[in-house]
């Protein structure tokens, strides 16, 4: 099968390459966060905290370590940082009607959590929870414009060129680290200690500090005040993925990391499981179709992480082929793509089956909830809500690219053993086809909901009534 049009410059990393890579990414933080507050104080001309550098830019940085580890460095060298780069960050318009319902005498403030249940359900439980929980939207203050000495930035990575000619890392963060990490640090700084609320003992987010600085400004702020920081799993790949940056990251900036449903005993009693609320879905009869839930295709480097580099999109794109061209079924297929990017459907003309995109007029987990079979070619957010809602489910990924950890083993391989689970699109295809078009009958099976129901207690660990838990947890983290 042939590749995509990044071919020339992908580098292929195995599992093992992989977990020693993103290991010396993750060695380099030091450095890079050193060298950020370097680049900090020679633009602005004052000198950052370093505590404050490091929370506030871990996030960046660990995609800077990558680039370099992956062999980007030197086209990121080549890139620079446009004036215009500054954004201001707003919570989505539903978290902000959601913040309507919150009381600012609550002690928890929750910050755009990341609940896939009905608009409805999440204001019942906002105003539920008011005596402990306040809702409310993470939002970037309005700063003034804050251009880029481009010339400046390009004369300091210079200037590390000459004190170390081997290392790219500081040269690439001189010469790309965002306006809001640099030109705006101490504008930021000023800004989240005017905005410190002394009545919040803990502070709860799910993904809106890893979308904004600002947000992340405010967080440290709280937590020199007292304020105990908690996160919540937001997605895939949390405790399955050997290395996974985003948990590195959350459990790195939190006091205490909610999961769904695992834990870590090397980190003890700070992870914890705590269930969320089960995604909104179709509540009548299936369709007759099936769906292909895709990872999104791009040929950009983002991170270090299993599914998501430019050689491995590519391989998931050869193994869908694959399974499409090797389904003898009539029922019709619908093909639907995560993210903002479409998988190549060129790529799929001639098959047999009748194939269609998905309008993407619904949410992907009520998609998923009305199909008669729910087909995935990665192991991301998207499998873990249609094995939770109990929809039948199948899944496929390349063992040459993904490893999980030892923990996450056992559940996954009694997937494998029931059907869920295979290691190759045509494996799976096969798996479908002898479904004979009845999933359902394979599906009620007792071994099949045996081993779903046990991953699903783990891995993915949704609850119809996931607000008392949640009041019962934080009513115990404030005693703590």
């Amino acid at each position: 099968m042939t590749g995509g049009p990044w071919d020339d410059h992908m580098v292929s990393l195995g599992p093992d390459e992989l977990d020693r890579s993103i290991t010396k990414s993750r060695a380099r933080l030091p450095e890079a966060v050193d060298a950020l507050c370097e680049v900090i104080t020679e633009t602005t001309g004052l000198q950052p905290s370093r505590e404050r550098v490091e929370f506030v830019g871990t996030f960046w940085l660990m995609h800077a370590c990558d680039a370099e580890i992956y062999g980007q460095s030197e086209a990121v060298r080549q890139s620079r940082v446009e004036p215009d780069s500054t954004w201001q960050f707003r919570g989505s318009r539903r978290s902000r009607v959601i913040a309507l319902a919150g009381t600012r005498r609550a002690p928890v403030r929750v910050t755009d959590p990341y609940l896939k249940t009905s608009l409805w359900d999440e204001i019942r439980g906002a105003l539920r929870g008011r005596q402990t929980i306040c809702w409310q939207s993470a939002s970037s203050p309005q700063l003034p414009r804050a251009d880029v000495d481009a010339q400046r930035r390009a004369s300091l990575a210079q200037q590390f060129a000459l004190s170390d000619g081997q290392s790219l890392l500081r040269q690439s963060i001189a010469l790309t680290a965002p306006v809001e990490l640099v030109e705006q640090h101490h504008a930021l700084v000023e800004w989240a200690e005017s905005n410190v609320d002394s009545h919040a003992r803990a502070m709860y987010a799910a993904n809106a500090h890893q979308a904004s600085t600002s947000f992340r400004h405010l967080l440290f702020e709280q937590k020199l005040s007292g304020s105990k920081i908690v996160i919540h799993q937001h997605g895939g790949g949390y405790g399955v993925d050997m290395q996974h940056p985003g948990e590195f990251h959350d459990t790195f900036i939190a006091d205490v990391f909610y999961t769904w449903g695992w834990n870590r005993p090397d980190l003890g009693d700070k992870v914890r499981p705590l269930a969320t609320a089960f995604p909104a879905r179709h509540r009548g009869q299936p369709s007759n179709h099936y769906l292909l839930m895709s990872l999104a295709v791009t040929p950009n480097f983002y991170r270090l992480q299993a599914f998501v580099l430019p050689n491995h999109v590519n391989r998931v794109v050869d193994e869908t082929e694959s399974f499409v061209r090797s389904l003898t079924s009539a029922v019709p297929l619908r093909l639907r793509s995560s993210g903002s990017t479409d998988f190549p459907m060129n790529r799929l003309e001639g098959s047999a089956v009748d194939l269609t995109k998905d309008d993407r007029h619904e949410s992907g987990s009520f998609a998923a909830s009305r199909s008669k079979l729910v087909v995935h070619n990665y192991l991301g957010t998207p499998w873990l809500e249609t094995l939770a809602m109990n929809v039948p489910t199948v899944c496929y990924y390349d063992p040459a690219i993904f490893r999980p950890r030892e923990a996450a083993r056992p559940y996954l391989d009694a997937l494998a053993r029931v059907g869920v689970l295979h290691y190759s699109g045509a494996d799976a295809a096969r798996f479908v086809n002898d479904l004979k078009g009845d999933p359902s009958s394979w599906w009620s099976k007792p071994e099949v909901q045996d081993a779903r129901e046990k991953f699903v207690a783990r891995y993915a660990n949704f609850s119809e009534n996931w607000l008392p838990g949640w009041m019962e947890e934080f009513e115990r983290l404030l005693e703590e």
